[in-house]
């Protein structure tokens, strides 16, 4: 590894972690300054020892949303690579079903939660159907994107070997589809904590969600910093999963990014 990557590497390292000790030292010092009581904006340090406080009681509300969202997840995944295999496909298929996959976003999925409740009850199935719905439509627009954006003389030159529509279709769109598919999955990784969290708020009994609202029925905002903080790291943790495997399953990107 050249000098000039190590250095770029840690300057990406480097640099937000700077950007966060200086945040929360100007967030130390305008608490401490000011003299803003703790319940209405605790200094980091205060959120710090209530952290290890609440630390034996974190673990069930992780793991519950951990396995929602990685369920989630993986459901919404593949039900947008699959939808997007037949959207592009078929083209009576995708001038049926792709604008209506598209009309059903404008309606949020939070909305949906109650009817999710009614017909699956309050157990791990609602939630993880929520977060599936959040994730499919990023990975399902990304890869019918990539399909369609394929170079057609790619798939003209199959053809002209005498391949047919199938044989354009899987030695050329489909792995077209993939880098697209993971920079869809990309965005899906960071919304999937976020939509199960949203899922335990109207129907949980336990997760990060059921802590914080549990939190701000004591009005404990020290604990509720202590859940949104353990939610921005899992997802900032699903993030950086996904872009492992993205230059993993496209090692011809990396000279790209």
């Amino acid at each position: 590894m050249s000098t000039g990557v190590r250095r770029w590497g840690a300057r990406r390292v480097i640099a937000p972690l700077l950007t966060v000790v200086v945040l929360l030292a100007v967030w130390e010092a305008g608490v401490r300054l000011t003299g803003v009581p703790e319940f209405v904006l605790p200094a980091p340090s205060q959120v710090a020892r209530t952290a290890v406080e609440v630390a034996p009681l974190l673990g069930p509300h992780v793991l519950t949303t951990l396995t929602e969202a990685v369920a989630g997840l993986v459901l919404g995944t593949v039900a947008g690579l699959v939808l997007s295999i037949l959207v592009t496909a078929s083209r009576v298929t995708g001038d049926a079903v792709y604008p209506l996959v598209v009309l059903t976003q404008t309606v949020p999925v939070v909305v949906l939660a109650p009817l999710m409740i009614l017909w699956t009850g309050f157990g791990l199935l609602p939630k993880v159907v929520l977060v599936a719905l959040t994730v499919f439509f990023p990975v399902l627009v990304s890869a019918v994107g990539a399909m369609r954006a394929v170079d057609a003389e790619h798939a003209d030159m199959v053809a002209g070997l005498g391949g047919t529509r199938l044989d354009q279709f899987l030695l050329v769109r489909l792995p077209a589809s993939i880098p697209g598919a993971l920079a869809g999955l990309r965005v899906a990784a960071t919304y999937a904590v976020g939509a199960a969290v949203v899922a335990e708020y109207l129907a949980g009994q336990s997760g990060l969600g059921v802590f914080v609202q549990r939190s701000r029925k004591a009005y404990a905002v020290d604990q509720i910093f202590v859940g949104v903080v353990l939610i921005a790291l899992l997802s900032g943790l699903f993030f950086a999963l996904v872009a492992v495997l993205t230059r993993v399953a496209t090692p011809w990107q990396r000279g790209k990014s």
